[in-house]
């Protein structure tokens, strides 16, 4: 249990950036989760070269349970209808855990109000699944987006897997998406937070463009053409705007390539024509080359149709006004403009359910459950088969010359099952993959924008978002290094000396780079503060300025220079809008009793941030002491500190006011302490800060501020 919660008002203290050796123990994090054995076939391209084909399929009895036990002897493939001598088939097991049950529960208006978890650092080999959810919002009307995001969070809290890399991406977003992939949930909920209406989609407000016809009579009964009239513009526009999510698509197919488990795009859309040979050739073009690309990197495209079961009817809002019409006449108009409402909704969704189809996935239309579309598509990402023959001559082009277009085929000799696989790809051998050596700078690049954490050097960080009206909004961030794994070499004095150099980097939820920090250390130290360093690691603190509030993705490497060791560690954080006067509260500080203050001051900062803050690890029975800062309250504030353990409130102390000083009553510091129980379990915990600001004047409104960080007790 957790005992002595005493709420204070904290002090105002300051720190500095340093470099330091830090008196506490080294918690190492190891996973107990062991490589696969199959870890060479974990993340399988569809590889096509001159010397063999390998491709991928899922095979399933007349229940849809998944077959595992098929060696090569029971497929027979075909490529353009002739029958392919295999040279292996191996099965991949995807999930550890049971199948998903296809549905996910009726989403609820409330989000819960326990925290999402921070995952732990997670290596490739322990990724099962890439998901990217992709969000055609150059393809959705103003209707399924207000109705979008309700059904997505419920998708990511009660489909997604622990051991699922997401991400969330827009077709009219960053056309970088590697940055995107992550495992925490929190990002991508803040992605789909983010949806917002594009206005550059060819769908307006409805996922049908309004009917309008009327004469433009001039009250003479001579006929105006209709200003209205554009159809040969709009058919421009609407081809450009499907070019263009196609074209988005193959970017993020093409940023799955290299990532590992089984790949799947989620393709959320209103759909789009596939042209006839010959017509709108940009669409035409852009559909091969994603279909294509799909097939080479191994990834399955799913559609679902967000406008719903749909009737296509007219509605109200068409305006059919044609002038004085015979009463045949206006039926024979109603009636064409109705039929071509719904020719073109199914022109929509054929578009999808091909390039579904082609890719090994399929689409999910006219139904008004999304949730449980989602579900359907999670649970076919699972376990398969990975089949390589060795093609025909001729089957690839010389350089110069049209490719053709190649078919194929797989059938299961054992009766009663049934085999999902891709349909074609392009006689186009991929170029040879070379390694090519990065430098030093590449290196720390790499290692800050992959998902993956490099743990050549164990990195812990802590970002801490901070407003002071002289510097703006940053975020401070305390760095912990493992000094076990940097090279040290002799130095003046008899000291030893190790330097390391640092890159951080910010992404907001659509990927994009919006800031970075290119910095670096050295210490020199006595053989008695090296034994220490050694045995507690050392610590550096940094500043990023962020000068836009929003939600953040921060990522850090370390590079030692002596050996090259890399190190890398993400955060997610909150980036609050205190410079614009918005009520907020910045990050949170924590400190136990047996934590050593920092000395040294610096008036830039307004607490003393100590180096176990990096670590966060805390024993049974220590004092745990919290501090934060209060922006922009001008009436007093409410707070209520709470302490959770996943969904479960382990304890929740009574609101405390916290009155603003007369002399700084728009940023000021509060805090408060509490200790661990002797029997507390280990594990890990978040204590969360709800701040409440009254509005003097109009009782019943509040303004709320909440601010979490995680910890663990040991």
């Amino acid at each position: 249990m957790i005992t002595d919660a005493s709420p204070r008002d904290g002090g105002r203290r300051y720190m500095r950036a340093v470099v330091i050796a830090l008196g506490l123990t080294v918690v190492q994090i190891a996973s107990a989760q062991q490589s696969s054995p199959q870890e060479s076939l974990n993340a399988p391209r569809f590889r096509v070269a001159a010397d063999g084909v390998r491709i991928d399929a899922v095979v399933t009895d007349r229940d849809g349970r998944i077959i595992p036990d098929l060696t090569a002897d029971d497929f027979e493939v075909r490529q353009d209808g002739k029958l392919q001598k295999l040279l292996f088939a191996q099965f991949v097991p995807v999930l550890a855990g049971p199948a998903s049950t296809g549905s996910v529960p009726p989403p609820s208006n409330e989000r819960s109000d326990a925290p999402q978890p921070s995952p732990s650092a997670i290596r490739r080999e322990h990724i099962q699944r890439t998901l990217a959810i992709v969000v055609d919002d150059l393809g959705l009307s103003v209707e399924s987006m207000q109705k979008l995001p309700t059904v997505l969070h419920a998708f990511v809290d009660h489909e997604l897997q622990p051991s699922d890399l997401v991400a969330l991406v827009r077709t009219g977003g960053s056309s970088d998406v590697v940055q995107s992939f992550t495992t925490d949930r929190r990002v991508v909920h803040a992605a789909i937070d983010g949806l917002r209406w594009n206005g550059s989609s060819r769908n307006g407000v409805e996922p049908f463009a309004a009917v309008n016809i009327f004469s433009g009579l001039d009250g003479y009964g001579s006929g105006i053409a209709s200003p209205n009239d554009f159809k040969t513009v709009e058919t421009l526009r609407t081809s450009v705007a499907a070019a263009g999510t196609l074209g988005a698509l193959n970017l993020v197919v093409r940023g799955a390539r290299d990532l590992p488990g089984r790949k799947a795009i989620v393709f959320v859309s209103e759909g789009f024509e596939v042209p006839a040979l010959g017509d709108a050739p940009r669409v035409r073009i852009a559909l091969d080359r994603v279909i294509d690309q799909a097939t080479r990197s191994g990834v399955l495209i799913y559609a679902i149709d967000c406008r719903g079961l749909q009737s296509a009817a007219l509605v109200a809002s068409d305006n059919l006004k044609f002038g004085p019409l015979a009463p045949d006449a206006m039926e024979e108009l109603v009636r064409n403009q109705a039929q071509g409402r719904v020719r073109f909704n199914q022109a929509t969704q054929d578009g999808m359910a091909y390039l579904a189809e082609q890719t090994g996935g399929f689409a999910v239309l006219n139904t008004n459950s999304l949730g449980a579309g989602l579900g359907r598509i999670t649970g076919d990402v699972r376990d398969y088969y990975v089949i390589g023959y060795s093609p025909q001559s001729g089957t690839f082009v010389t350089r110069g010359k049209k490719p053709d277009i190649h078919k194929i085929s797989i059938n299961v000799k054992r009766p009663g099952l049934t085999v999902k696989t891709r349909k074609e790809f392009l006689g186009i051998s991929d170029p040879e993959e070379t390694n090519s050596v990065r430098t030093p700078a590449q290196q720390l690049v790499h290692a800050a924008i992959s998902p993956f954490a490099a743990t050549d050097v164990a990195v812990r960080a802590t970002t801490l978002p901070v407003y002071s009206p002289e510097q703006g909004v940053f975020v401070r961030t305390l760095l912990h290094v493992d000094a076990r794994a940097l090279k040290f070499v002799d130095a003046e004095d008899g000291k030893k000396a190790a330097s390391v150099d640092v890159l951080g980097m910010v992404f907001d939820p659509d990927g994009v780079e919006v800031a970075h920090l290119s910095t670096g250390f050295s210490v020199a130290l006595t053989r008695e503060g090296a034994e220490d360093a050694l045995r507690d690691g050392l610590a550096y603190t940094l500043r990023i300025p962020i000068r836009q509030a929003g939600a953040y993705q921060v990522r850090f490497a370390v590079r030692d220079r002596q050996s090259g060791a890399i190190g890398s560690a993400g955060e997610y954080v909150e980036v609050p809008d205190a410079a614009s006067g918005a009520f907020a509260l910045s990050g949170i500080v924590l400190r136990s009793d047996a934590d050593p203050v920092t000395p040294g001051l610096d008036d830039a900062d307004r607490f003393t941030v100590t180096p176990m803050q990096a670590l966060r690890t805390y024993p049974r029975g220590a004092r745990l002491s919290y501090t934060y800062e209060v922006y922009n309250a001008s009436v007093p504030v409410q707070a209520v500190m709470t302490i959770w353990r996943g969904n479960d409130k382990v304890l929740s102390t009574e609101p405390t006011i916290l009155v603003p000083p007369h002399d700084a009553p728009r940023r000021f510091a509060a805090g408060g302490a509490v200790k661990l129980g002797e029997s507390l379990a280990a594990g890990d915990y978040v204590l969360e800060i709800r701040a409440k600001l009254a509005d003097s004047e109009h009782k019943r409104q509040t303004t709320m501020a909440v601010r979490r960080i995680d910890f663990e007790v040991r």
